[in-house]
């Protein structure tokens, strides 16, 4: 399923690097600056849709997920507010019940910083509701068929209502002759999102509530014609992380595939189930505990002899995937390899440094790297072949508790990795005795620059920013987090 509202894929490199920020720059006042920043860059009622408080919550409209908020002044104090927003779970411990309010489910935890909270909280008090407003919500929009850049008329859309993450009902209707749509009378208490099914390709969008005084979304919904012709597919970027751990090694495996044609592909070879396989991935027999992390549905991949398929066509454009799995490491000698199944522009290899020596085939280097504070050895190849065979093998025991235990954590870390690897390809890395301080104020930039952008798509797929208007302010924005990193330029 083809997700209408992912418009930029390279998005997840900007999350990369928020991640990267927080777990790195610890220093208080980097931490202060950021919050700084970001406190000063919105409102009150920004800050209630940045949070997703209206996932939960109206104010006037009724019961939703969590309570209507309007007139929650008299029922508790700002401080209290201000808790809840902060840490719900103190809250239940205080009053030894949870949910404290009958009827809905937990308040799960926010993690909003106090500054924030408390202009929530504000905002939530002070807001004004309309006493003749609407009484019902209205999506509405327009089919484009992208391939031919025209208006697609008799596509048939489904809209699907939920309460949380549970659908109550479906509505149907077609788009007319100028590819345009309607659904009316759509009650506040729900959130909705929309799948359109296009010659082979089903797309859906992420699913959309109704904001704070806003009655009507309207949307451009992008399909394009179909093709069963993979030539266009490619690799833009791979990058293979293997960290040592005991008995076990940990691999992380990224790519930012590329679909350079103007049409949809669908997926060439029929799976064992009946669905096309899409996009192919290579992974050695014995890999275990396969977690997929970014990119990909595990509702829609397939086990095959190589590996596993994804069975989501692939629209233009680009398409990050991330996912990581485990390997047994023997006492002796383990060996591996990757085959690359697609043209590939560029390959970064990284294996932490450890006490085992290790060999790899198919690529060049094998130089130490510094990354924060650990060792790794590192191998680069560009314009590789499909077939393309990448053997790698590591003799020797390991010594293991200088390094984190996978699970949660261990993931967290391979997408860390992965953004400290992303900005090496990119431009080589500063030395940090000279642009320490230049680093803590970067990184707190960056972050607002970062939770802006955020903030302008979820308003612009709300629909209460022009199209055009959006895009030139988001272009201002990536080009000032570009500036940020020099020559980075893919995002």
């Amino acid at each position: 399923m083809i997700n209408l509202t992912d418009r930029y894929y390279n998005i997840f490199t900007i999350v990369l690097i928020a991640i990267i920020s927080s777990l790195f720059i610890w220093q208080s006042s980097a931490t202060a600056q950021m919050q700084n920043l970001s406190i000063d860059n919105m409102t009150g009622e920004e800050l209630f849709i940045q949070n997703r408080c209206v996932r939960c919550h109206t104010i006037g409209r009724g019961r939703f997920v969590g309570p209507d908020l309007k007139g929650v002044g008299t029922r508790y104090s700002k401080d209290e507010i201000v808790k809840w927003i902060e840490n719900p779970q103190l809250v239940y411990q205080e009053k030894g019940k949870m949910p404290f309010n009958e009827g809905y489910p937990p308040m799960p935890p926010m993690k909003v910083p106090p500054l924030q909270a408390e202009q929530i909280a504000d905002y939530v008090l002070s807001v004004k509701t309309a006493e003749n407003g609407a009484k019902a919500g209205v999506i509405s929009g327009q089919v484009i068929n992208k391939t031919i850049d025209s208006p697609a008329s008799g596509i048939e859309l489904t809209l699907t209502s939920y309460m949380g993450d549970k659908p109550t009902d479906d509505k149907k209707l077609k788009s007319d002759e100028q590819g345009n749509f309607i659904f009316e009378d759509l009650p506040w208490d729900r959130s909705y999102g929309i799948t359109v099914d296009f010659e082979g390709a089903q797309y859906s969008t992420d699913k959309m509530v109704f904001l704070p005084n806003e009655d009507n979304k309207i949307l451009t919904l992008p399909i394009f014609e179909p093709t069963l012709e993979e030539e266009n597919i490619s690799v833009l970027e791979s990058q293979l992380i293997v960290q040592s751990d005991g008995d076990m090694l940990s691999v992380a495996d990224l790519s930012l595939f590329n679909n350079s044609g103007d049409k949809i592909f669908v997926g060439g070879n029929k799976l064992e189930d009946g669905r096309k396989e899409s996009l192919r991935f290579s992974t050695p027999k014995e890999a275990q505990s396969v977690n997929f992390i970014h990119g990909v549905n595990p509702d829609d991949i397939v086990q095959t002899p190589y590996g596993f398929a994804d069975t989501t066509s692939i629209m233009p454009g680009q398409k990050r995937v991330v996912y990581a799995y485990e390997l047994p490491a023997e006492s002796g000698t383990t060996n591996f390899e990757k085959i690359l199944e697609y043209p590939t522009d560029s390959f970064l290899l990284l294996i932490s440094d450890s006490q085992r020596t290790v060999e790899v085939e198919g690529l060049t280097g094998g130089e130490s790297k510094q990354i924060r504070g650990q060792n790794y050895l590192q191998w680069t190849g560009t314009d590789l072949k499909p077939g393309h065979k990448i053997k790698i093998e590591l003799t020797g025991s390991s010594i293991s508790t200088d390094y984190l235990k996978w699970g949660v954590l261990g993931v967290v870390l391979l997408v860390v990795i992965a953004g400290i690897i992303y900005s090496l390809i990119s431009k080589k890395e500063p030395s940090e005795d000279q642009n320490t301080d230049n680093t803590v104020n970067k990184e707190s930039n960056r972050t607002a620059l970062i939770k802006e952008i955020a903030f302008l798509d979820d308003s612009f797929e709300a629909g209460q920013i022009e199209e055009g208007k959006y895009k030139k302010l988001r272009t201002e924005k990536f080009e000032e987090l570009k500036s940020l990193h020099g020559d980075r330029d893919k995002y």
